[in-house]
């Protein structure tokens, strides 16, 4: 049987090294939490510091009752425990109560009003935020004889050294108890007066609650507040100048989200409510992402400053380029083979088609073959190519090919007749030509009205490459911080297999990202991909390449991911092949904005 002594309180020095003790182990626990379910958390937004309010209130609830003999771990240490006036231990409930004012604490903090334009809310919240921290001080220093803090005046417990016992007959001065209940008005009134302070440096934005609305219901974010902030400045040489700024803050949910992206997202909603800045006013935005639960918080932050007239050329930049992933698909706006056919030729000549259909006929009864044919050009639209004659290669399927490249109606149709044809190198044998994508659909008759449809798509298509459009667009495309640790990772033998596979399920939205990022000639450290062809109508289960560099990975998952391409360079290929396949994307994600 363990000896007791007489009743003892715990001295305020040991009690604070327990608290101490107790708010790092409650901080462990809530970085733990935090660890492991963070996206969960962020979901939650300001609304995630419950979760540290309920731990804080389980902890001492349960650790300060009499399941835990009154002693939390720091308690334990410290050899202190809780007890009512009759040093018996106290019920789990009472213990909760006695751990209210700090739950109550971390659940307030922070937490958004409703109408900034109204300073009541504010005041009320500010108020209780700085009232509860300074009781518990004024309390426990103002109690000499019971010791007692708020959250002990509350529950009537008292804490003791932990081999006492004994009845506890101890009255706080009234004078202490009025004293205390007269600190909550002094306060408000100096939170009063400082919310009156801030209230004239960051005027309330009349507008903002249907910007705060539009942009909580359109953007992944979790809070967003917006002021008009003024402040002075002084330099060395005693110069002041006003420093005006619209100013706004908003945690994002998804730490995929490009901040960039997202800020002239908010941008944007800002211009289309109408408002309207004051003259040399900028534009302040601070894109968050992180978690606060109270007993733990994680946060990265990005900041934007601008003028609104810069903004406005950002916000036109993307809001082109949104248009392009919105219900995830991006080719909906590009319906016309034509460009595509044109961005795909490395040479468009003119010229009579004079080809053997006799032939073709005797190929497609048999198993299928190559037709070899020559070609004379009369003009070249696009691409260099001296020769005046050429030798044009195409595969003739046998008569019951379905495939597209199987499709040479074109031959019989124009045969004998001036045509436009778009043509690539042929891989198979130097010197010679062949029809992009072995096709002859993108044959076409020669008449001036084709003619010059085809010189000016060449134009803007060799304008749209010159002009180096995508080095504004890129900065501000979907998931590029993804992509690019997936394309560092392929440098990596240990993760390049991965890599791949995780750039394919990025989807749709990261097309444009992985344009942006094709100008890529590292070697790769795994040479080698597969795809499974997800087609009920495919013939093939899977499709493997060989890619040498990056460039030629990133064209491949392009062409599994959009079905669409733009030459065949999935197994390595030369530098002039890879350059005509990166700017067939480049043209490609012109397209995707401006179709």
């Amino acid at each position: 049987m363990e000896e007791t002594t007489a009743i003892k309180l715990a001295t305020r020095k040991r009690r604070l090294f327990a608290f101490l003790i107790d708010a790092l182990i409650i901080g462990v626990f809530g970085w733990m939490i935090g660890w492991s379910f963070e996206d969960a958390i962020l979901q939650l937004g300001n609304f995630g510091r419950a979760v540290g309010a309920i731990v804080v209130l389980l902890y001492f609830g349960i650790c300060n009752s009499k399941l835990m003999n009154g002693q939390t771990l720091g308690k334990m240490l410290l050899n202190i425990r809780v007890v009512d006036k009759n040093s018996n231990y106290i019920s789990v409930a009472k213990a909760i109560l006695r751990a209210l004012p700090f739950a109550l604490y971390i659940l307030l903090n922070g937490m958004p009003v409703s109408d900034s334009s109204d300073l009541y809310p504010s005041l009320i919240l500010g108020t209780i935020l700085f009232s509860i921290p300074v009781l518990e001080i004024y309390f426990a220093i103002a109690n000499n004889k019971s010791l007692q803090s708020l959250h002990d005046m509350i529950a009537k417990t008292y804490v003791v050294s932990a081999k006492t016992e004994g009845c506890i007959d101890l009255t706080n001065k009234k004078a202490v108890l009025y004293a205390g209940l007269a600190l909550p008005i002094l306060i408000m009134a100096i939170v009063f007066a400082g919310s009156s302070a801030v209230a004239n440096k960051l005027i309330y934005v009349k507008d903002m609650q249907k910007i705060i609305g539009a942009a909580s219901q359109e953007l992944p974010i979790s809070s967003i507040s917006m002021y008009r902030n003024k402040t002075t400045t002084t330099n060395l040489d005693g110069e002041t100048t006003e420093v005006k700024l619209i100013q706004v803050t908003a945690t994002k949910i998804n730490k995929d989200e490009n901040d960039t992206l997202l800020a002239v997202k908010i941008a944007k909603i800002i211009f289309d409510s109408g408002f309207a800045f004051e003259e040399d006013e900028n534009l302040f935005i601070a894109i968050t992402y992180g978690y606060d639960i109270g007993i733990a918080s994680k946060y990265n932050s990005s900041k934007f400053n601008d003028t609104p007239k810069n903004w406005k050329e950002a916000v036109k930049a993307i809001s082109i380029l949104d248009r392009t992933s919105r219900k995830n698909k991006p080719t909906v706006d590009i319906k016309s083979d034509f460009w595509r056919n044109v961005a795909n030729a490395q040479y468009i000549v003119s010229g009579t088609l004079n080809v053997d259909t006799n032939k073709i006929q005797e190929i497609k009864k048999s198993k299928g073959d190559y037709i070899e044919f020559n070609f004379v050009i009369d003009s070249v639209f696009k691409g260099d190519i001296e020769k005046k004659e050429i030798t044009l290669r195409k595969f003739i399927c046998d008569i019951n090919g379905k495939e597209n490249r199987c499709n040479d109606s074109n031959l019989f149709t124009l045969n004998g007749q001036k045509v436009i044809a778009p043509l690539v190198k042929s891989q198979r044998k130097p010197g010679q030509y062949a029809f992009i994508k072995s096709s002859v659909k993108g044959l076409q008759l020669a008449t001036e009205e084709n003619a010059n449809k085809v010189s000016n798509e060449v134009k803007l298509q060799k304008e749209i490459i010159e002009s180096k459009f995508y080095t504004e667009v890129c900065p501000y495309t979907k998931l590029a911080d993804s992509v690019k640790t997936l394309i560092e990772d392929m440098l990596v033998a240990s993760k390049a297999e991965s890599a791949y596979v995780n750039l394919e399920r990025l989807g749709k939205s990261a097309i444009p990202t992985i344009i942006c990022q094709m100008d890529d000639r590292r070697e790769l450290a795994i040479k080698s991909i597969t795809f499974k062809n997800k087609s009920p109508d495919g013939t093939e289960k899977t499709w493997h390449y060989t890619p040498q560099v990056v460039t030629d990975v990133l064209a491949a998952t392009l062409n599994f991911v959009s079905w669409n391409s733009f030459g065949y360079i999935f197994d390595g290929a030369s530098e002039e092949e890879r350059v005509s396949v990166i700017n067939g994307w480049r043209i490609f994600l012109w397209y995707l904005i401006n179709g």
